[in-house]
């Protein structure tokens, strides 16, 4: 089955499908979308010539459109879902046009339960600093990237592929990079194991592998693949980080290739784990025949995606935003700062996302929090889901505060949050938020108030 000339989308601005969109586009197909308000993503589509509705309407499906593009997070009884099987137009999900795309293309599929976006923008910087000229579909915003897709003139294409559906594993690409395996979408998939197998299957069915060994589960996949190119830190990688160190924002150490020493290099993103994804990078540019010493050596142009530990004010107080909502993902970037910042006092302000998630990991974020002094936990982002009888922000706040020495605050409203952050701030703080809703805005109000200098750090 090949592409057609027309298609609608549904929830245009979302960051997946506002990319996928502008593929199509840069491809001359016809596109036209809709989404709940205007954003910055359906300004820039409409540039590019997209068609886009603020709300959904029947009255947008047309007939002759060849598919209405979807994506999980759009419920089935949307009004232009209904619309189009009214009328006969294939309803079709994002990762089933992803998986179309990626057919006239040699391809590279990241996936993983943490890194994904991060991995994704990495691996298609090095290309492009490898001159390969690469396509690329990111579920964030890069700025170094131009932004979050780009249609090139090479034969690679570099997309980010969601597992939170469970639709992934009909996408065979080329070159699978497997980050990690964690706990997250049980609603999808029942059961850590299922988890799994499911990365499995998908890493299986490509025709080469790039996997991070330092995940155990990973290392398992591993065994099954003699022919899989292996990174991490631990001694049997393939790829091998070794003596690393931290400073700030950039983090250094030396590089092994397959025993041979490649010396030390840096990447401008702090933590180990960040490592770990750049590795993965490097192995993906390995994977497309690229030169390893090449690409070693454009490893100093990587950066990170927007939300991504983004800084947003340095001024003798450093406050971040970053998209981390899972507990692994909040321990190794608190982590990361104290490895990079040491000495420096911890704020974390926490806006946990979704109620299912909150469900089944509320308990795990004791232990996730232990990096931080102070820990300010906000209700939950629902990000479209129902409320679940008995589950809120409170059972994460108890797990901080049974797990943790840190001072904690449940703020029910991210407004009031900035209120409190004026107050208890002090010279030397770190402040970050974590959250993949919308506690960017907390951060962001108060590296403005910082900015305006109404807060004296002397």
């Amino acid at each position: 089955m090949a592409l057609g000339r027309r298609y609608h989308f549904v929830g245009i601005s979302g960051a997946g499908m506002s990319g996928l969109a502008s593929i199509l586009l840069a491809l001359g197909k016809e596109i036209s979308g809709s989404d709940l308000k205007w954003s910055f993503e359906a300004d820039q589509l409409s540039r590019l010539g997209a068609s886009v509705h603020v709300g959904h309407a029947d009255e947008h499906i047309s007939d002759d459109l060849d598919g209405v593009i979807v994506s999980s997070a759009i419920p089935s009884d949307n009004v232009e879902i209904i619309a189009a099987r009214e009328r006969g137009v294939p309803v079709v999900r994002r990762l089933h046009a992803v998986a179309l795309l990626l057919k006239e293309y040699s391809s590279i599929g990241v996936v993983g339960s943490h890194g994904k976006s991060t991995t994704t923008s990495m691996t298609a910087t090095l290309l492009r600093e490898l001159g390969f000229s690469p396509s690329y579909l990111v579920g964030a915003h890069c700025p170094n990237l131009g932004g979050n897709a780009h249609l090139g003139e090479g034969a690679w294409f570099v997309a980010e592929v969601d597992e939170s559906d469970g639709l992934f594993t009909e996408i065979r690409p080329t070159v699978a990079v497997l980050t990690n395996i964690g706990k997250d979408h049980l609603l999808t998939y029942r059961s850590e194991a299922a988890i799994r197998e499911a990365f499995r299957r998908y890493v299986l069915q490509a025709e080469r592998a790039v996997l991070s060994i330092d995940d155990v589960r990973v290392r398992g996949i591993a065994s099954e693949i003699p022919s899989a190119i292996t990174v991490g830190l631990c001694a049997e990688a393939q790829i091998r980080a070794v003596g690393m160190r931290h400073e700030k924002l950039q983090t250094s150490f030396e590089l092994l290739i397959r025993g041979e020493n490649l010396g030390r290099r840096w990447i401008t993103a702090p933590g180990t784990h960040n490592v770990r994804n750049a590795l993965c990078a490097l192995g993906a540019a390995m994977a497309t025949g690229a030169d390893p010493a090449a690409a070693a050596d454009a490893l100093g142009a990587l950066s990170l995606p927007h939300r991504r530990f983004e800084i947003l004010e340095e001024n003798g107080v450093t406050v971040v935003d970053d998209f981390a909502h899972t507990p692994e993902e909040v321990e190794v970037t608190l982590r990361a700062i104290r490895d990079g910042w040491p000495g420096r006092r911890i704020v974390a302000v926490f806006q946990p996302h979704r109620y299912t998630r909150t469900q089944s990991m509320g308990q795990d974020f004791g232990l996730a929090f232990s990096g931080a002094d102070v820990v300010i936990v906000t209700n939950i982002y629902s990000a479209c889901e129902h409320p679940v009888p008995g589950v809120s922000s409170a059972g994460i706040v108890d797990a901080v505060l049974d797990t943790t020495d840190s001072a904690v605050y449940s703020i029910p409203n991210k407004e009031e949050v900035v209120s409190l952050l004026k107050a208890l701030i002090r010279p030397g703080d770190f402040i970050i938020s974590f959250g993949a809703g919308d506690i960017w805005t907390v951060t962001e109000e108060l590296a403005h108030f910082l900015k305006e200098g109404s807060f004296c750090v002397a």
